[in-house]
């Protein structure tokens, strides 16, 4: 009688062992989506992406024109380049619609999480080299680059958005 007791106690201790491996097994377990992660986005791309000047406008508020200097470092000669939200935001039109997104995020953001940032479901970066993170097969955007500061932190987003 006593040993079945002291088999018991094993057997239930062992229960609660295996179940608290399996437990804190799955608490760190990570996923390739990583679409859990609870962080506040900056802003939805897809909000702005692909989207006409007065659009935009009317989610970032008023642009502002950009310098001089600043306007002839666009990618497209012929396109039109504003800033918005005291120059965290600077959007090159092409056709009048946002084609090439620059945004510098607050500061201590983890380039990784760069997806989250922007309302995108969070992935693993298609390649990581020379401090740039880059994703491509979001829907609507060529490509997202994160450039980090060398700690991993995010020290400004490139988007290029696929524009018709």
């Amino acid at each position: 009688m006593i040993l079945k007791y002291f088999y018991m106690v094993a057997i239930n201790s062992l229960r609660n062992i295996l179940f608290l491996i399996v437990l804190s097994s799955n608490a760190f377990a990570q996923t390739d989506s990583q679409s859990t992660i609870d962080i506040q986005p900056i802003l939805h791309l897809y909000d702005i992406a692909d989207q006409t000047q007065e659009d935009i406008a009317t989610i970032l508020g008023p642009q502002s024109s950009l310098n001089a200097e600043d306007a002839k470092a666009a990618v497209c000669a012929n396109c039109q380049k504003y800033s918005y939200q005291n120059d965290r935001i600077i959007i090159e039109y092409t056709n009048d619609m946002a084609d090439r997104i620059i945004i510098w995020p607050e500061k201590n953001n983890k380039a990784e999480l760069t997806p989250s940032l922007l309302g995108l479901p969070n992935k693993k970066p298609d390649s990581i080299q020379d401090g740039k993170l880059l994703w491509k097969g979001y829907d609507g955007i060529r490509e997202l680059i994160a450039f980090t500061d060398g700690n991993g932190a995010v020290t400004y987003i490139l988007i290029k958005v696929i524009t018709d």
